[in-house]
């Protein structure tokens, strides 16, 4: 599923103080007034309401994320298009419970509205960064392993991914330049890739 942002994530923006993650990470998304009194509490509300997801976040989105912790209060943090952030510093990634569409009960992303695979320029090219091109990847891998390898896979329309659908275009006769455009994604379809 795709997502987008509804509210944006200020990496400068985001508190600093020790013991305060989840206004920590409101300040972030510059939201001033808090609804819940703990990352525990938050995390608990989005399962309530449908908004929590177990495992890691989309790269493409920033959104909150709850990790594991020995605090009785839970520990939330901003996973921003694939950086971690924790209390105002960036941080490597964390043991991942979930993440929300939500920020102590508001909305930071929400499905996208368009569910079109390619993008508004209308194809991949290489170094694109997207959920999109890990969707894209993971069906080469799946379907084409004997020329894509494990390594085009993730988020970035990376050399390995670029080289793979270009040997897919010569060996179904389209122009070869290793983008995903129209007539690609329409060939793609014929071998079962599904968006």
């Amino acid at each position: 599923m795709a997502y987008e942002q509804t509210k944006q994530f200020y990496p400068k923006e985001m508190g600093t103080k020790k013991g305060w993650c989840l206004q920590n990470c409101r300040l972030g998304f510059r939201i001033y007034t808090g609804k819940y009194a703990s990352a525990k509490t938050a995390m608990q509300a989005g399962k309530k309401n449908g908004t929590y997801h177990a495992g890691t976040p989309p790269t493409n989105i920033a959104v909150p994320v709850y990790t594991s912790s020995t605090s009785q209060y839970g520990h939330v943090m901003v996973c921003d298009k694939g950086t971690w952030y924790s209390d105002g510093k960036k941080v490597s990634k964390p043991s991942v419970l979930g993440w929300d569409e939500m920020m102590d009960g508001i909305r930071v992303v929400q499905v996208a509205k368009t569910q079109n695979f390619l993008p508004a320029k209308g194809y991949w090219a290489r170094y694109d960064k997207d959920q999109r091109v890990a969707d894209l990847a993971q069906f080469m891998r799946n379907k084409f392993p004997a020329y894509t390898p494990a390594k085009a896979l993730g988020p970035v329309y990376g050399d390995n991914l670029w080289k793979a659908i270009k040997e897919f275009q010569k060996r179904t006769g389209l122009y070869q330049d290793g983008c995903t455009g129209p007539k690609t994604y329409e060939m793609l379809k014929k071998y079962g890739f599904k968006y």
